[in-house]
């Protein structure tokens, strides 16, 4: 099905073993209960894609580059540990409570995105957008910020311990009293 226009499709519970996704457009399709472990969604388009009751693992490649935008309604529930979503378009989702530890994030625009309660932990943030967000009193443990605009961040009570600030912008940023 690569490049298949798949837009609004109810793929609920289908059996997609095999079935090769890359470059789809699955524009607001319902993938209730669907397995996409193993799956290269590389240049999928997943614009309105509810992901909550999708099957997903470390081998599943959400790429969102290009043309493609992975700007859905939730992502409740998908496992996102490890996974490389480079240069991928997260504006404004809701990634609250999630495990995003490992997670890499170069380059991906994430702003105005939630982020209460969400690990962060090793996640790497190399010259992603993070305008919007709320980043104060998180836990960035080893998280990997090159070239990452901070000015003005408010990063109070926020955990900086091994984290990899090169060439980050830091003006205004307070980090006094910190670990």
């Amino acid at each position: 099905l690569t490049g298949t226009i798949l837009r609004g499709m109810d793929l609920s519970d289908k059996d997609l073993t095999g079935t090769i996704l890359t470059g789809a457009d699955l524009t607001d399709a319902n993938l209730d209960g669907v397995d996409l472990s193993d799956k290269d969604l590389t240049g999928t388009i997943l614009t309105g894609i509810d992901l909550e009751n999708t099957g997903w693992n470390t081998d599943t490649i959400l790429n969102c580059v290009g043309h493609s935008v992975c700007s859905g309604k939730g992502l409740t529930g998908v496992k996102l540990t490890g996974v490389d979503l480079s240069n991928s378009v997260l504006a404004g989702f809701d990634l609250s409570g999630m495990d995003l530890t490992g997670t890499i994030l170069t380059g991906a625009d994430l702003s105005n995105s939630i982020l209460t309660g969400t690990i962060l932990t090793d996640v790497d943030f190399t010259n992603a957008n993070l305008d919007g967000v709320d980043l104060s009193g998180r836990d960035l443990t080893g998280t990997i910020l090159r070239g990452m605009d901070l000015s003005d961040k408010d990063l109070t009570g926020t955990i900086l311990t091994g984290a990899d600030l090169t060439d980050a912008n830091l003006d205004g940023v307070d980090l006094s009293d910190r670990d």
